[in-house]
Formats: C-alpha cells, sequence, structure tokens
C-alpha cells in the first residue's frame, strides 16, 4: 500500500491514555507512517511518555510547547507533516489496527480528497461507499451529518488541506469548523462505513459540565459559518439559519449550568435568536425538538429553575 500518512495527535495531559493511543498508531497493518506529537504544556507524566517512544521509534517526532490549546497544536503538527495523507488522532482515543490501510485504500479506490468513517457501525448502510462533491458537502455540514462533527475519524490529502488553519484561541466546536472550512472547498468526500477509531467520551462535554465561557465558542463559529454562507453561497442561507439556532440552543443548554446573573443578557440573546429565526429550525435529534419547544414557548425560565433544582450541587 503506498501512500505515507501523516498522524497528528495533540496531547495535554492524556499520561492515562497516552500509550494505548500510540500502540495503536505505531502498530498499524499501514507502515508508511510519520507521527508527529505535540506535548500542549501537559502537567503529568504524558512529556515523559511521549519522549519514551521517540527514542524506541523513529518514526515519531515529538514537540514540547507551553499550553496554547489544541487548535496550536494541531497546527504545529500540519506544519510539520510530510505525508501524502494526513490524520488527526486525539491522545485519549484509539484506532483499530488496520485503521489507517482501511482509510488509504477507501482514497486511493475512489480518488477523494477526504475519507470520513463512522464511529458506529450503520447496520442500514451496510459497506457500501458512499460519495459526496461539489456543494453536497457543504449542505451535508450545515445538516449536521454525523460525518461531519470532528476532525478525526477521517484521512484528508495534505495538498488539499494546503492554507487550511484551526483558529486558535478556541475551544470548543473549533474541528467542526475545521472540516466547514474543507468543505467549502468542495471536495470529494467518500464515506466510509466502518468504525476504525475509538471515542472516548469526554465526561466534561458542554451538555453536562460545570458552565464556562469557553462555551461562547459555540455562537462564535455558527456565526462565522452563517457570515459566509451569506456572502458565498446564499442560496443555503435557510440551512445556515437553522444550525445558528440550534446553536443557540446548544449554548442555552450549556447556561443552564450557572446561576451567575451577568449571563441574563446572553440567555435573552439566544432565546432572541431561536424565536426570530424559529420557522427555519429542523431537528437533528429528539432533544432538539424538547429544547426548542420550551424557548419558543416562554418556558426556558421555568425549564432551568427545575434543571438546577435537581443538578444544584454542580452549579455555581
Amino acid at each position: 500500500m503506498e501512500g505515507k500518512v501523516s498522524v497528528i495527535i495533540p496531547v495535554y495531559n492524556a499520561g492515562k491514555y497516552l500509550r494505548e493511543c500510540l500502540d495503536s498508531v505505531i502498530n498499524q497493518t499501514h507502515k508508511a507512517i510519520q507521527i508527529i506529537a505535540v506535548n500542549d504544556g501537559s502537567t503529568d507524566d504524558s512529556g515523559k511518555i511521549l519522549d519514551e517512544y521517540a527514542e524506541n521509534h523513529k518514526n515519531i517526532k515529538v514537540f514540547h510547547t507551553e499550553n496554547r490549546g489544541v487548535c496550536a497544536a494541531r497546527n504545529m503538527g500540519l506544519d510539520n507533516a510530510d505525508g501524502e495523507w494526513i490524520m488527526f488522532v486525539d491522545a485519549d482515543d484509539y484506532l483499530a489496527l488496520n485503521a489507517i490501510e482501511i482509510l488509504c485504500c477507501n482514497g486511493i479506490k475512489y480518488n477523494t480528497d477526504i475519507v470520513a468513517s463512522s464511529l458506529l457501525e450503520d447496520d442500514k448502510v451496510g459497506n457500501n461507499v458512499e460519495i459526496w462533491t461539489g456543494i453536497e458537502t457543504l449542505e451535508k455540514a450545515l445538516d449536521d451529518n454525523p460525518y461531519t462533527y470532528s476532525v478525526w475519524a477521517k484521512l484528508y490529502k495534505r495538498e488539499f488541506l494546503k492554507g487550511l488553519r484551526f483558529v486558535e484561541g478556541k475551544r470548543i466546536h473549533e474541528d467542526s469548523y475545521f472540516v466547514f472550512q474543507c468543505f467549502l472547498r468542495k471536495p470529494r468526500v467518500s464515506i466510509l462505513n466502518k468504525c476504525i477509531y475509538i471515542y472516548r467520551a469526554n465526561e466534561s462535554s458542554a451538555s453536562h459540565a460545570a458552565f464556562d465561557e469557553k462555551f461562547f465558542d459555540i455562537l462564535y463559529f455558527a456565526e462565522e459559518k452563517w457570515k459566509t454562507i451569506e456572502k458565498e453561497y446564499p442560496q443555503l442561507l435557510d440551512k445556515a439559519k437553522n444550525a445558528r439556532v440550534k446553536a443557540n440552543i446548544a449554548m442555552l443548554q450549556c447556561l443552564l449550568n450557572t446561576r451567575d446573573k451577568k449571563y441574563d443578557k446572553d440567555v435573552k440573546n439566544c432565546i432572541a435568536t431561536v424565536k426570530r429565526d424559529k420557522e427555519y429550525f429542523i431537528p437533528s435529534y429528539p432533544g432538539d425538538k424538547k429544547r426548542f419547544f420550551i424557548i419558543v414557548n416562554n418556558l426556558y425560565g421555568i425549564y432551568k429553575w427545575f434543571y438546577q433544582l435537581k443538578y444544584g450541587k454542580r452549579i455555581k
């Protein structure tokens, strides 16, 4: 199998799972692999583990930096990648041992710029390969298609990514925005129904974690997408408005986790946005419908009161 693959791994305090992650990449059936691990100012033993692996494996390149965030770490990886293909792996996840071989074979066979694999096998799809092309890829991203959520579980042609960067300083939805930027370039994408990337669910996800201002990144990226679509693809504006409505619904869910009065204005702004563009709302999940109903029927205040009564111990 031809085609060198650069695997970019941002690392921050991932010592608990890091060895499993690195072993899963090192032991791939596809052997033409460059591993770029960026230690993003870890305070645990992650740095020592990376140096240990680099000493024993010549295809591992390790960079130690101050803590600048996952976007800066991934950008450093892009700057130092020399493979024909690029893959992003988070340090607490791991790969099936034939993952890269499967993705490379698919990308070469179908001559695609991006190969996207599933996180879960879908029995309805079977082993069929679906091909997206042109503006269709952008529509899929705006429609919240599961294959467009994240940068991982995908293989990218390095040449195709030329000039693309992660938005540094952002910590939520930064990866889905990167995928959105990819799809603005109208790539040829092959969708592979194979679960080759094992993702560990983050217990501090936005919907369950204590409130943090980083969650406002959700609104930032939704607005950036909307502005881009308004300027370049006005025919897709309804879809961009739907995405913005869902971002504001998600932000309101995050705001359930704070009692701080300084965010009352943000709550009002989110509710106003949802109500203003409610005609464009198309739910992706049953939970979307419930939250949308609560907001447009002026029940959010009551919903928040009951929510905080139930989860009060962890809400400040």
